[in-house]
């Protein structure tokens, strides 16, 4: 029996001594956005044993095989939408160096977006362009130039696709001369246009019916606006035909409208 125990002992002391001494425990993050990719983790070895002890996608631990040198991470079986985001988490034992993932630019924005046309219906006032590769999950922002600079005016879900890779989005043209252009920024920051898109409107012309007013700055017409001070300040914007004044203090202000910009005396 004493020799039993001897044993039994020696070989949990074997047990304990190739497990690392702290089992402290470590996390390494990868975050992206899903483009049908999925991840390729080396996974080192430590004393007989794999490092990674979890994966978790979004919160949520996976089912992944990890007891590999090589494993992946597969996105398609959590139910991932083209486009989404993902954050990756990988638990692994500190000691024998950290999880390295293979190809992190599976996650990257795709490079082959573009935009590949645009117009405007006009019987209906609405514009629409054209891509080819992949969007993202970054919202397509419609701008149009008004008063020497490109204002956003609307914003589409890449996700609300009429057609394939085709959207479209309302515009509200001024009097005159108008131009319209698409925008996108992926996650990495790359910033690409669409073509730009000129329509010469019939729209009535608006004009300020006062230069000096009190409570209320009144067009002639419904119109997108912006108040600014003299010192660059915006303090009012939006689309109104009535605008009431009241919180501005005394002075001179700068007011966008239609297709111009005129100096109104606030008293």
């Amino acid at each position: 029996m004493r020799i039993f125990v001897l044993t039994a002992l020696f070989l949990l002391s074997l047990t304990a001594a190739a497990l690392p001494q702290n089992n402290q425990v470590d996390r390494l993050t990868v975050t992206g956005f899903y483009f049908g990719k999925n991840l390729v983790v080396i996974n080192p070895l430590l004393d007989g044993r794999f490092v990674v002890e979890s994966v978790e996608v979004n919160g949520t631990k996976t089912s992944d095989e990890i007891n590999s040198s090589v494993f992946e991470i597969d996105f398609s079986a959590l139910g991932l939408k083209h486009g989404d985001n993902v954050s990756v988490n990988i638990h692994y034992i500190v000691g024998a160096g950290e999880p390295v993932v293979y190809n992190p630019e599976a996650l990257e924005a795709s490079s082959n977006f573009a935009f590949t046309g645009s117009f405007l219906e006009k019987k209906t006032d609405m514009l629409v362009w054209t891509i080819s590769g992949s969007a993202g999950s970054e919202s397509f922002e419609v701008e149009q130039y008004r008063w020497e600079k490109w204002i956003r005016v609307a914003t589409v879900n890449p996700k609300d696709s009429t057609s394939l890779n085709s959207y479209r989005a309302k515009i509200v043209p001024h009097f005159g001369k108008n131009l319209f252009r698409v925008k996108l920024v992926d996650p990495k920051g790359n910033i690409a246009y669409s073509p730009s898109v000129k329509l010469q409107s019939k729209t009535p012309e608006v004009m300020l019916v006062k230069t000096t007013i009190e409570t209320q700055l009144e067009f002639s017409g419904e119109t997108m606006f912006q108040v600014y001070d003299e010192k660059g300040v915006k303090w009012l914007s939006g689309t109104a035909k009535d605008v009431d004044v009241t919180t501005l203090a005394p002075g001179k202000y700068w007011v966008n409208y239609d297709n111009k910009t005129e100096l109104v005396k606030k008293k």
